[in-house]
């Protein structure tokens, strides 16, 4: 089989949160040596280890309340779908509680999904009030993110849909500030949001600060994108096919990373 029908064959069977384990594995920078991931996202787990075994033999990985670093050679961690799974509490250091914030304020980069996204990419994970003092929906809270979004060298958001109700003009509370303008005005000293994954495709911010479209996954349309976003993205004339996974990056994450097949 040539490398190309390899490669064909291992982006038709890629799920979703693969492509997503994948795409953020990739675009780690040299730089990023503690890598904070959120709860609930088994794709940025995937991602930090993948990204231990191949580029970042040396990164620091928090998880929970475990660090764990590959350089000794120890089997890499498995992947589970929460954070706090008993599972995932080996380690090879523990956090301890009372100071568990202090150790997470300030990591090189991190991972973290969200309830609403806006157009400048503003985060909301508190929740969607329902206009009367009440709530409409809970969010799980913004425990760490505002330190971590304000310092951190910059950060990735992981949407699990994409549709008018989560890609909004305005988010209707701000858990991470992703506006461009005022992270500029407030003095905010790190580097903000490097890229949005969603299972349409890859977006960042143009020079403005508004949202555009970096690539969009094998199959979506421009059409598909417009008709699902609440506001208008900035989409270039020619819009490139998010690079799929390879045959080999999809055999490491399944064969050593995810070997429960949570991802699947």
């Amino acid at each position: 089989m040539s490398e190309m029908t390899e490669t064909t064959a291992a982006a038709a069977t890629a799920s979703t949160n693969e492509l997503f384990a994948i795409l953020l594995a990739r675009d780690l920078r040299p730089e990023d040596r503690t890598i904070m991931v959120g709860a609930n996202m088994p794709m940025a787990r995937a991602a930090a280890v993948l990204a231990n075994l191949t580029t970042h033999p040396d990164a620091r990985i928090l998880i929970g309340l475990g660090v764990q670093n590959l350089g000794d050679g120890a089997p890499p961690p498995a992947v589970h779908p929460f954070v706090f799974d008993p599972r995932t509490l080996a380690a090879e250091a523990l956090m301890y509680q009372g100071r568990v914030f202090d150790d997470m304020s300030r990591p090189d980069v991190f991972f973290i999904g969200g309830l609403q996204l806006d157009k400048r990419g503003n985060l909301n994970l508190f929740g969607i009030p329902d206009g009367d003092g009440g709530w409409k929906m809970r969010g799980p809270g913004s425990i760490a993110l505002a330190t971590m979004s304000a310092h951190c060298r910059g950060y990735y958001v992981v949407m699990p849909s994409h549709d008018p109700r989560t890609f909004v003009e305005r988010v209707a509370l701000i858990s991470a500030l992703g506006d461009r303008s005022e992270r500029t005005r407030l003095r905010l000293p790190g580097g903000g949001i490097r890229m949005v994954l969603s299972p349409l495709g890859v977006f960042d911010f143009g020079d403005d600060g508004d949202m555009r479209v970096r690539s969009l996954h094998e199959g979506v349309s421009v059409d598909d994108v417009r008709e699902k976003t609440g506001f208008d993205l900035q989409i270039p004339d020619d819009v490139p096919t998010t690079p799929a996974p390879t045959a080999e990056e999809l055999a490491l994450l399944r064969e050593r990373v995810d070997v429960h097949g949570t991802l699947a």
